[in-house]
């Protein structure tokens, strides 16, 4: 779920603040599913983050290639 994503982010990014580390493609990922989850995707499969991004329609029949 989106929102077990962003949980488990947001421990990722405070251990890598404790060690004083950087982390910036956890945190923009974390950024993107915080937008996911306050959009209403929150208990969505993580794949929903996509829907946060405005413009983009996915069909529900489109299969993978």
């Amino acid at each position: 779920m989106v929102d077990i994503f962003v949980k488990d982010l947001g421990i990722v990014l405070d251990v890598g603040m404790e060690m004083k580390f950087s982390l910036p493609l956890s945190a923009s990922a974390h950024q993107q599913f915080l937008s996911a989850s306050a959009a209403g995707f929150g208990k969505e499969d993580d794949s929903a983050v996509i829907k946060a991004y405005p413009g983009i329609n996915l069909s529900q029949n489109r299969r993978m290639k």
